[in-house]
């Protein structure tokens, strides 16, 4: 490269990366590397001692004025992983969530993602005959041709200098245009590879488990493949089980495993329920809602432009075919739709839609994926290979071509907020993608947050609302149950089966259908307690009773995740004397199989997922039949379809109203109507079961009652006239630090600094004050509310004065915060 032509390119790079610092840093790229670094691309480079991988995020043609600068250590991308779209969505994150822009551009990109130097590249048969076209062609033949194989980092390492790096990208672009030229993984490099694969033969699954023997493993396995209901490779089980292939091997020994050998491929089969063939599902007719709904989001997508709804309904009303649709008519236009929803729990049932209606157009994203399964899916959405996109929050980020539709189901769900930095919101970050993509967008809810409400009266969402269940489904019948006056309590965990419970779920057994039952607790007891001297066994960093875990024998805390092992007697007085106080899924679970020995249940909770086959195995099973109760915490409310589902149960209504959150109630009214929907979707009537210590709280009568409309007015007023969100913005500022006094005194500073600033005037400053759990993680926590109605003055006030903080002060700013505690 002649440096002429080098002087002409910008020879500075703004590269944001992984670090807390607000900005992206500057970097002097080499003469060698100028003209071929383009935004987007992902480069390695020095800060202080380390070399971190940072993306290009500006390009300059002049350095910061007094500073010198390091050079880029190296290019990962010839291409851009992240385009302009999504630099554009990056660069808005950092600038509303008051983010580092690198650990915003960190959080949308694969923590993996090979580089594409690691890519090799060989002649076809056509690169190997005809002639080169010029001196660039012809090296990087001969270069290729003497390695047979190579990568692109090697062959860009051989000749960059020799040829320049805007020539040599430009004749490998021409080479691999024509045919001459491949490339590929270094996995795929050589022809086709056959892996061991097992399955479990049809039979008794209680007798392939005697015949497993004693061994833990062993069990494990054949329970998982039980679950997954599917073959699976030996890899992929003794990845899932921890287990070595010997476990396997004596399983095939045994007969009960048949082995044979399959192609290698990344099956994401897994991650869905039951596979069923690819291809369109048997076509139906919409109710008219349904039908009117439909044909509003259509005709959106056709036009093209923004055009954000909020599409409400009652739960099974048919929301999931309306939007549906309009996938269906954004592929037809050759856009691509991504669908989000909020947990990885919910991915398989919806998969399993999805693949039958998209066949190999759908794509999944979520960090339960092995590592080559996020790679395959990721370059097939960026490739344009895939146009569907599942997931949650993360799959926002996914490099779709041509954005046509965004969906956020269940969008009022709390778990669209990310908990570290950067705290985004999903939601709110779909219709700002929706509306720079030129894509409708469609927030999806049978309980709509008071935040999408507001919305839809200002005119910023257009409503869409389905007001019929599909099919012959009714909503259930309610049934209310004071704890105060049941008779319960006079065992351990009696006060969560109460009679009329017992009744109900006598009479849904007995009919042979199923119910879902709701302890917002994983565990076994949330506290185990010493009745003759008082030891709780709190967590030695966060102040709070750990959770006991009888099946693993272990004492837990759910918040900074130490354990230790629980004792048989109190290691402070040394008496039998331990009690566990309260109940938890795994207490439930126990309860219910002394009430109702014949009756199987599965659970659904946190810890369950963690286990071989995870939730997908989990709901495989009850969806099958061969569970009659769902046993769990909120993971059982929310989209799940099981059309024998005749009864559901909450134990107690009280989880989430005590909380010390102006979104409490909102909280409790949500994880009420989601469960009661989950009930009555079959053809006969369901019936609702709410055992609670408020019967008349006016959340809890609107969900007995399904008066959606009675309870958004109430808590509206609420949030009025306390001046909460909707109507006002908020930002939470939390200083934490090992040292109590040090963080009060750092906030009560920062306090008085925001009260001061010119940009304070309208602004409402509540606190500073120990927010609500004081000590987490070995660190004092202390915790100041802003609110205004004006976000963006908020913002601009927070940022001014945050500037100056310094470095060493351990700060959280939550813009939007959806939990306080």
């Amino acid at each position: 490269m002649s440096p002429t032509t080098a002087e002409a390119h910008p020879h500075v790079a703004s590269v944001a990366v992984p670090v807390p610092v607000p900005d992206a840093l500057a970097y002097e790229i080499p003469d060698d590397l100028r003209g071929a670094v383009p935004e987007g691309a992902r480069v390695r480079v020095r800060v202080g001692r380390r070399r971190l991988t940072g993306v290009v995020v500006g390009l300059a043609s002049e350095a910061p004025e007094g500073v010198t600068l390091r050079p880029l250590d190296a290019l990962l991308d010839r291409e851009p992983v992240l385009d302009d779209e999504l630099l554009a969505l990056a660069r808005f994150v950092a600038e509303y969530y008051l983010a580092p822009i690198g650990e915003v551009v960190r959080t949308m990109l694969p923590s993996d993602l090979p580089p594409w130097g690691d890519r090799r590249v060989w002649l076809t048969d056509a690169g190997a005959i005809v002639p080169p076209r010029d001196a660039a062609e012809e090296a990087v033949v001969a270069a290729v041709r003497e390695a047979g194989r190579t990568t692109m980092a090697a062959l860009h390492r051989a000749l960059r200098r020799e040829v320049g790096e805007a020539e040599l990208a430009a004749a490998l672009d021409r080479l691999a245009a024509d045919g001459r030229l491949a490339s590929g993984e270094r996995r795929k490099a050589s022809g086709v590879r056959y892996v061991g694969a097992v399955e479990l033969p049809p039979g008794d699954l209680e007798a392939q488990l005697a015949a497993a023997g004693r061994s833990a493993p062993g069990r494990a396995v054949v329970e998982l493949l039980a679950g997954l209901g599917r073959p699976a490779t030996v890899e992929e089980v003794t990845a899932a089980v921890e287990c070595t292939p010997a476990v396997v091997s004596r399983l095939v020994k045994l007969g009960v495993l048949r082995r044979f050998t399959q192609v290698e491929r990344l099956d994401l089969g897994r991650h869905m329920l039951t596979r069923r063939a690819a291809g369109e599902p048997a076509p139906f007719e919409l109710r008219p809602d349904q039908a009117a709904a439909a044909g509003k989001l259509v005709a959106a997508v056709a036009e093209g432009g923004y055009r954000p709804f909020l599409l409400a309904g009652i739960t099974g009303s048919g929301k999931t075919e309306v939007y549906l649709r309009a996938a269906d008519a954004a592929l037809a236009r050759g856009r691509s739709a991504v669908i989000l929803v909020p947990e990885i729990a919910l991915v398989p049932a919806l998969a399993r839609a999805l693949e039958r209606r998209f066949a190999g157009r759908l794509a999944i994203l979520h960090s339960n994926l092995a590592s080559g399964e996020r790679h395959q899916e990721w370059e097939r959405i960026r490739g344009g290979e895939a146009r569907v996109v599942l997931g949650p929050r993360s799959a926002l980020f996914a490099p779709v071509a041509d954005l046509g539709l965004v969906v956020v189901d269940e969008e009022q769900d709390g778990a669209y907020k990310q908990d570290l930095t950067p705290r985004y919101h999903a939601r709110d970050l779909a219709l700002v993608r929706a509306q720079r993509a030129g894509a409708a967008a469609l927030l999806v809810s049978a309980t709509p947050s008071l935040e999408s409400r507001y919305n839809v009266e200002r005119g910023r969402l257009a409503p869409l609302t389905l007001t019929a269940r599909a099919g012959q489904g009714a909503l259930p019948e309610g049934v209310l149950v004071d704890l105060k006056h049941a008779g319960g309590g006079r065992r351990p965990g009696e006060v969560y089966f109460t009679e009329p419970l017992r009744d109900e779920l006598a009479r849904t057994f007995a009919a042979g259908e199923q119910a879902i039952l709701l302890r917002n607790r994983r565990g076994y007891s949330p506290m185990l307690l010493c009745r003759a001297c008082g030891e709780d066994f709190r967590c030695d960093d966060c102040g709070l009773p750990r959770t006991y875990h009888r099946r693993d024998a272990a004492l837990v805390c759910h918040y900074c995740g130490s354990r230790r092992t629980a004792p048989s007697a109190c290691p402070a007085c040394r008496e039998e004397a331990l009690d566990p106080i309260g109940a938890g899924t795994e207490r439930v679970e126990e309860r219910f199989a002394e009430l109702f020995p014949d009756v199987r249940a599965e659970v659904l909770d946190a810890d369950s997922v963690r286990r071989a086959g995870g939730a997908a195995a989990v709901l495989e099973r009850f969806a099958r039949g061969e569970a009659q109760a769902l046993i769990g915490t909120q993971m059982v409310s929310k989209g799940h379809h099981f059309p024998g589902v005749a009864l559901a149960a909450v134990l107690s209504a009280d989880s989430y109203l005590t909380f010390p959150d102006f979104r409490a109630v909102e909280r409790t009214y949500t994880l009420l109507t989601q469960l009661a929907g989950r009930a009555g979707r079959g053809e006969r009537p369901g019936k609702v079961v709410i055992q609670t210590y408020h019967p008349e709280h006016y959340a809890i009568q609107a969900a007995l009652a399904h008066d959606d409309a009675a309870f958004a007015a109430e808590e509206m007023r609420f949030r009025r006239v306390f001046h909460y969100p909707p109507y006002t913005r908020m930002i939470q500022l939390l200083v934490r630090d090992a040292d109590r006094a040090k963080a009060e005194r750092v906030l009560a500073d920062l306090t008085a600094r925001l009260r001061d600033h010119p940009l304070s005037r309208g602004v409402r400053l509540s606190g500073p004050a120990p927010a609500p759990f004081e000590r987490l993680r070995g660190k004092w926590r202390f915790q100041l509310l802003l609110r205004a109605v004006n976000g963006r003055r908020l913002r601009d006030l927070v940022g001014a004065v945050l500037a100056d903080a310094p470095a060493s002060v351990d700060l959280v700013v939550d813009v939007d915060p959806q939990q306080l505690l």
